[in-house]
């Protein structure tokens, strides 16, 4: 073959090849298009749950969004429109969880995220509004996904109200909102966070009643203030927004009256999460009207509502009675109502109202004395017990145990009456500011100037308890350590004194006297510290009992020397500084055994102090 012939087949080939390949890529392109998918449906599925009651102008309402995703694949949600009618007709007050709303130049409320929900999931928000406008509010909102959006309708008829004098949204209602049989809208649960290693956590919950429409809370003065070892930074105020709901974290709150002895105090929002102030003028919370709790009778009905657990879950109904009343010399002889109910710790500060649905109660862990039951509700913080563990052998923060008496409202009505009218006092220490008097034989007493009188002369490595100059001295060698010395007296009641004064100090050691000693496991104390705390405790095996947690006392805190006072007996434990009480309470299963002088340190040690003029008397 020629070259020129040979060429020309050689281009012809090509051009063959080059259309066959081009038919192959055609051919391919064709059995793609055949084989091509379309996008995957993603479905989502709206719901609005309205509220169940009637709605009033003035009033706060929630509504329930639930978006559930029936679908196969993730459905993403970019943004909730809120309708311009809604927002029109209604203050946006907050969400659970939190979310920033804006309003659009059309006044919708735009709601931003980035949420995406799996196969068979479901979330849930709920938006907490004030009805401003009355008559029906109508409108049309939207969930917009990646794909296309997702519409809800929005009806609610809002009843008038305009009572004389009022505007819609400019000054507040003074009629409480319209409470159920069982006024659970009216009860909030109260988050205390501190700081731990640097990082701020909820450290303990309690609950509180709201008693004007402006935002006052009552609660236990325990919920709310620091204690011995946790400095309270924040509280979180979460309203009940149905009753098979978790609370709804709505507020910041301040102190504005608090009674460390009486254990009440009164609190209220003053911004919101996002820590903007509020407008009290707007706020037109449900609240509960105040009783008379000297009307009480024996057996009547009580309802007790609070949130049991540490972080709730949704709020607790507790049913009970009036089954007596316990006496306080500095209160009288309603000081506390006893209850047949059994209330869970968490409970501590909630709402006890009578049959008429007026606040008569507030649910107080110290008026308990019952301390049968394990402590519940609780978060070990700090290693009280002095073990070397942080366990749930160490004191609840701020208390646990079941609950089984109330602080009649009267005895709160000056702090109430304090509140409403802008003052701030928190008064803490002497428990009960009564003259400690015993008129009783004196059995035994020593000034320690015979070092044979019959205490122990001890020294080793941990510390020592031994006569010195004229005094009875007991140093601790060892952090979180105890030292005491005892002899056995076994009265029922017994009454304790000594002069006591700080020999060398370590900042935050504690002293006084045991009682009751049956072994190293089974004792009672009742002491002070240099700090400025007292309390009175009790060893029963493994388990310490807090029976009157760490409180302030600014007599305490002057540091001495005192003279110090204990009473020991199944009927009353008694403490008490240069005459007057500190602290009272009750434990039924006291039994007498050996008394003493004790000393402790936490962290630090070092410590030293010293006994003098010791006696020990009986009735």
């Amino acid at each position: 073959m020629r070259e020129d012939d040979l060429i020309q087949h050689k281009n012809q080939t090509r051009g063959v090849v080059l259309v066959s390949l081009l038919c192959v890529m055609l051919l391919i392109i064709s059995a793609c298009s055949f084989i091509t998918r379309e996008q995957p449906e993603r479905i989502l599925e709206v719901e609005l749950v309205l509220p169940a009651t009637e709605i009033s102008q003035g009033r706060v309402f929630d509504l329930q969004l639930v978006l559930s995703n029936p679908g196969l694949y993730n459905v993403h949600i970019s943004r909730i429109n809120m309708p311009k009618e809604l927002m029109n007709a209604a203050r946006y007050i907050g969400s659970e969880p939190a979310l920033t709303l804006v309003r659009n130049e059309v006044g919708e409320g735009l709601i931003e995220m980035d949420l995406t929900i799996a196969p068979t999931g479901k979330e849930v928000f709920t938006f907490r509004f004030e009805a401003v406008e009355s008559g029906t509010l109508e409108g049309a909102g939207l969930v917009r996904t990646d794909d296309k959006d997702f519409a809800f309708d929005v009806r609610i008829d809002v009843t008038g109200v305009n009572p004389e004098g009022w505007q819609p949204g400019s000054s507040p209602l003074t009629t409480p909102t319209a409470l159920s049989a069982i006024p659970w809208q009216a009860v909030v649960q109260i988050e205390a966070t501190v700081d731990i290693d640097g990082q701020e956590v909820v450290g303990w919950t309690g609950s509180g009643t709201i008693i004007s429409s402006d935002g006052l809370i009552l609660t236990n003065a325990h919920v709310v203030l620091s204690d011995r070892f946790y400095q309270v930074k924040n509280l979180i105020i979460s309203l009940t927004v149905a009753e098979d709901a978790p609370p709804v974290r709505t507020y910041y709150a301040s102190i504005v009256q608090a009674d460390e002895a009486l254990d009440i105090a009164v609190i209220k929002p003053n911004r919101d999460l996002n820590g903007n102030p509020l407008n009290y003028s707007l706020l037109n919370l449900p609240f509960v009207p105040l009783g008379d709790s000297d009307e009480l009778k024996l057996g009547e009905s009580i309802n007790i509502l609070g949130y049991p657990g540490i972080g709730g879950d949704t709020i607790t109904l507790t049913r009970g009675e009036v089954s007596g009343f316990t006496s306080e010399e500095a209160y009288g002889n309603r000081a506390f109502i006893k209850t047949s109910g059994t209330i869970a710790g968490g409970n501590s500060g909630g709402l006890a109202v009578n049959e008429r649905g007026e606040l008569i109660g507030v649910p107080t862990a110290v008026g308990s004395g019952d301390l049968s039951d394990a402590i519940v509700d609780c978060r070990a913080l700090m290693d009280t017990n002095r073990d070397g563990y942080i366990d749930d052998n160490d004191t609840c923060v701020p208390t646990g145990g079941f609950i089984n008496a109330l602080r009649p409202i009267n005895l709160a009505m000056e702090l109430v009456t304090a509140a409403r009218a802008g003052e701030v006092a928190i008064t803490a220490g002497n428990a009960n500011g009564v003259n400690f008097n015993v008129d009783g034989q004196i059995i035994f007493e020593d000034d320690f100037s015979d070092p044979k009188s019959g205490w122990s002369n001890i020294v080793d490595k941990d510390g020592e308890s031994k006569y010195e100059n004229g005094e009875y001295v007991i140093r601790v060698r060892k952090p979180m350590y105890l030292v005491w010395s005892d002899q056995e007296y076994l009265y029922d009641p017994i009454v304790i004194e000594a002069d006591v004064r700080v020999v060398e100090s370590v900042g935050d050691a504690d002293y006084g006297f045991i009682c009751g000693l049956v072994d190293n496991e089974h004792f009672y104390v009742l002491e002070i510290s240099e700090d400025g705390y007292y309390t009175i405790w009790k060893q029963d095996g493994k388990d310490t009992f807090f029976l009157v947690d760490w409180s302030y006392s600014q007599e305490v805190a002057g540091g001495g020397p005192f003279r110090l006072s204990a009473q020991c007996g199944k009927d009353q434990l008694v403490l008490a500084l240069d005459g007057t009480v500190l602290a009272t309470t009750v434990d039924p299963d006291y039994q007498p055994g050996g008394i003493g002088m004790l000393a402790g340190t936490f962290d630090l040690s070092g410590f030293k102090v010293a006994f003098d003029n010791l006696q020990l008397l009986i009735e």
